[in-house]
């Protein structure tokens, strides 16, 4: 209402430029007529409208059906690829289904080797267990003649390895002699087979290792109907549509044909809702954790300035539907079209179709679709082996620190702990000064010894350092003596290449299993410490 002003003589008064507000007047206790928040000349809030100048915008209605059809083109093989100028791509294809696992454990998978002692401890124990289900705990006594350990465990502190190996298995000799088909120790009823199988699950099928040792990266090529898609550069770190290339160059795996799932669907779309968003009902109260009005933002801002435009003013123009697609495969969307609230209908091609070198949530390379990877991260587990690469300037070489590695009986080694242990103790100072050949550097640090392949081109070679007393060498699984890196792994930043175990459960609920390989950034130079031809003065110098 507006607000009245009077004279000295209480004479009613008003002035032009007073601005007006619309208050609600409760006439009784109770709030329902309040809430409702009543006008009582509706033509007032048209002219509300007009006056900020809503009428002049666009007279768009709102989306109430989306009729939608595409083609989603399954990923049908893999294989380890090649870089230009380095390894010849002959890898045949292997053939891949979505449906057997998570494309990571082939790709990540390290190359399958003979199971360390807990393995097989485990797996013994895992066939007494099977033995006591069944009924047949009698025939322990056999099993452990025929298949217990033959060689003696190593010396050393007491674990899981050394307490159950004289009364469990060997995991190792039960697959020999099932493998046959004809177990030495007779009534033992469906236990070997069942368990066979039980083993042969924990394992990653034999597949060719996509694993670059003179990167630590992988680089593997998926077949996806007629197109093949390249990773050049994976890290490990987790297959994504962001992770490869489209390859126009190479062909496509002839025998496995790529499925193609043709679909149709019709939908109501609903709004986009984030945190965030202005309310849009009368009465809703906004979240209080969210102020947008008092973000601190600059000229230079961009990223927030157009975050805040979106949430105010275009947020409630985003609309969203669901469409599920198949695992592992390109899903290209042929038609799409809007019926909005006024009866119209409306063609929607996709966005930045007509700019080209625009696109959003596309593989470099293609032109449309979006690339769903066959992937499942999984449950991480603590390293199995940590390697880390940098650079000494001092000492003009580049190391390869072994940090820790898993010995046979499945146990972490602190290499730096160990080292502690044995290193050998610096000789007492004398009183004539003395001359030092070279200084000693830990037994876990590795040098890399820069060589020149050709005018532009220099390599890290893996080489033993040989000390007095001792030899440092590689005990894991990552490093491997005479092996060399490419100068460009090596960067003054570092490079962290771990091994991890990883447990993952796939759409259908089976589990899978395997070892990742991945390469994540360093934390900088290190020094050895490691110099030649040290004089030490037996008096201070001056």
């Amino acid at each position: 209402m507006p607000r009245k002003m009077v004279d000295i003589l209480g004479n009613p008064k008003f002035r032009l430029d007073d601005r007006y507000r619309l208050e609600p007047l409760p006439r009784s206790n109770e709030v329902a007529s309040g809430l409702t928040a009543r006008v009582h000349d509706p033509a007032w809030a048209l002219t509300r409208q007009w006056q900020f100048g809503e009428f002049a915008g666009q007279d768009a209605g709102s989306p109430v059906l989306v009729e939608l059809s595409g083609h989603s083109t399954v990923i049908s093989a893999w294989r380890p690829a090649g870089r230009t100028g380095e390894l010849a791509a002959d890898h045949s294809w292997v053939p891949y289904e979505p449906k057997s696992g998570p494309l990571d454990g082939m790709v990540e998978s390290e190359d399958s080797a003979a199971p360390d002692e807990l393995a097989r401890i485990e797996g013994g124990a895992h066939f007494l267990r099977m033995l006591d289900e069944k009924g047949l705990r009698a025939r322990t006594p056999d099993v452990l003649a025929a298949y217990g350990f033959q060689q003696p465990m190593p010396t050393g502190p007491s674990n899981l390895v050394t307490l159950l190996a004289p009364k469990v298995p060997d995991a190792g000799r039960l697959v020999a002699d099932f493998s046959d088909g004809a177990p030495v120790v007779a009534g033992l009823g469906s236990v070997p087979a069942d368990w066979l199988t039980w083993w042969r699950g924990l394992f990653p099928a034999e597949a060719p290792d996509t694993f670059d040792p003179h990167r630590f990266e992988h680089r593997v090529d998926m077949s996806c109907g007629d197109k093949v898609f390249h990773s050049e550069e994976y890290l490990g770190d987790g297959l994504d549509w962001f992770t490869v290339d489209l390859d126009p160059t190479a062909t496509p795996a002839p025998t496995t044909p790529a499925a193609v799932h043709m679909f149709s669907r019709e939908a109501i779309p609903s709004t986009v809702r984030y945190g965030g968003i202005p309310a849009d009902r009368f009465w809703e109260m906004e979240d209080a954790q969210i102020d947008l009005g008092s973000t601190d933002v600059d000229k230079l801002d961009t990223g927030r300035l157009l975050l805040i435009a979106f949430a105010e003013v275009y947020g409630n123009d985003r609309f969203l539907l669901p469409l599920e697609v198949p695992a592992g495969s390109l899903t290209v969307l042929d038609k799409l079209v809007v019926s909005d609230s006024f009866g119209g209908k409306h063609e929607i091609t996709r966005a930045g179709s007509d700019e080209e070198g625009w696109n959003l949530f596309t593989v470099t390379g293609t032109d449309n679709g979006l690339l769903v990877m066959p992937s499942e991260r999984g449950a991480v587990g603590e390293p199995l082996e940590t390697v880390a690469l940098l650079r000494d300037e001092l000492a003009n070489l580049g190391w390869a620190v072994e940090k820790s590695f898993t010995d046979p009986r499945g146990d972490r080694v602190d290499r730096r702990e160990r080292w502690l242990r044995i290193a050998p103790e610096s000789p007492p100072p004398r009183d004539i000064g003395s001359y030092t050949v070279q200084t000693i550097v830990p037994d876990y640090w590795l040098p890399l010894v820069p060589h020149a392949v050709s005018l532009d081109q220099i390599r890290f070679a893996l080489v033993p350092l040989q000390q007095p007393g001792f030899t440092s060498e590689p005990h894991g699984r990552l490093l491997h003596t005479d092996d060399w890196v490419h100068e460009e792994e090596v960067p003054r930043d570092g490079a962290l290449v771990t091994r991890r175990p990883v447990l993952a459960r796939w759409f259908d609920g089976s589990w899978h299993s395997w070892v990742r390989r991945q390469k994540n950034p360093g934390s900088g130079e290190g020094s050895s410490g490691l110099h030649f031809d040290i004089v030490q003065p037996s008096e201070p110098w001056p």
